[in-house]
């Protein structure tokens, strides 16, 4: 985020001082002449400063052109290193200029008129140290290892906050609940038991009847007919008794 905020503002302050140094060739440098009138290759002459006009790419416009360039490709790649040459291109030429026409007319004046030195000069001063400030704010770009490293880490993270999604539904889903548990409970109570058909689908739910294989053995021995409780004949006792009462006492005897 730090570094963010900083290349911001660098790379603001680079345009700011791209703009004002191609501003400033027409601009009034010294006693109303503008900037694109002086010569550059003059600054590295002996003779100087001189009165002669020049064309535009042979003017001071061309180093300060070749200053606003670089600073305009340090912002586009980001890079201190190219914002920082132009400011020192702009700045060196404007600087050294003013000591080739100091050495011309033997003094330079500032005034308020158009007797000295004029806009363009300060133009082009401010520009380079606006472009000297941007470098130095800008971050700059990443390092390929460093910039490697934090994506391997955001990477990293990524996969962790996947890893726990895909638990947290895993448990989710184990654990059914509101309407998905009645739902579940729903199904299972229509299962039937083992061994028993369930009815087709899209049937009424009906009762499962039981198979003849699932039903106990049918009791064993011959029915006689009852008596009547009032009966005179109570000798017999026991062994009038049907077989299926017999066979209920021996069960519960044992």
């Amino acid at each position: 985020m730090g570094r963010g905020i900083r290349n911001t503002m660098g790379l603001i302050l680079a345009v700011v001082g791209a703009a004002a140094a191609l501003w400033a060739p027409f601009r009034s440098w010294y006693s109303g002449r503008l900037g694109r009138d002086f010569r550059v290759w003059e600054l590295f002459t002996g003779a100087g400063v001189t009165d002669s006009g020049a064309g535009l790419f042979a003017s001071m416009f061309l180093p300060l052109l070749v200053g606003a360039v670089l600073a305009v490709l340090g912002v586009v790649f980001r890079s201190r290193l190219l914002v920082l040459a132009a400011g020192i291109i702009t700045l060196g030429f404007a600087i050294l200029w003013m000591v080739r026409q100091g050495q011309a007319e033997g003094s330079l004046t500032v005034t308020g008129d158009s007797d000295g030195l004029g806009s363009g000069v300060g133009l082009a001063l401010l520009g380079g140290l606006l472009m000297l400030i941007g470098a130095a704010v800008m971050g700059g770009r990443e390092r390929r290892a460093v910039r490697k490293a934090r994506h391997e880490r955001e990477q990293h993270e990524r996969e962790a906050l996947e890893h726990e999604d895909e638990g947290s539904s895993r448990v989710g889903t184990g654990r059914p609940y509101g309407m998905a548990a009645r739902e579940q409970e729903t199904r299972d109570a229509n299962i039937p038991p083992p061994g028993r058909q369930a009815p087709p689908a899209g049937d009424p739910p009906q009762r499962f009847a039981e198979r003849p294989e699932q039903r106990g053995p049918a009791p064993r021995g011959r029915p006689v007919p009852a008596r009547e409780p009032d009966s005179g004949d109570r000798v017999r006792g026991d062994s009038d008794r049907t077989q299926y009462e017999q066979n209920d006492e021996d069960g519960r005897s044992q």
